[in-house]
């Protein structure tokens, strides 16, 4: 989703990087991650918007 800091997908591309060089045995060099931001009203989870369902999480962690 959109809103994460560039210092953190910076750190979520390395890190799939190394992963993917590590699981396929190949040179990190020649691993390429895209990122696809995408705004809450374009991504659903089971069929709910992800709006309504970082919502309920939200209620379930207020108790």
């Amino acid at each position: 989703m959109k809103g994460r800091p560039p210092e953190a997908i910076q750190a979520m591309t390395r890190a799939v990087s190394h992963a993917i060089a590590d699981a396929i045995d190949a040179p990190i060099e020649t691993v390429r991650v895209m990122v696809h931001e995408m705004d809450d009203h374009q991504y659903a989870v089971g069929g709910v918007p992800i709006a309504e369902v970082k919502a309920e999480r939200a209620r379930r962690a207020d108790g």
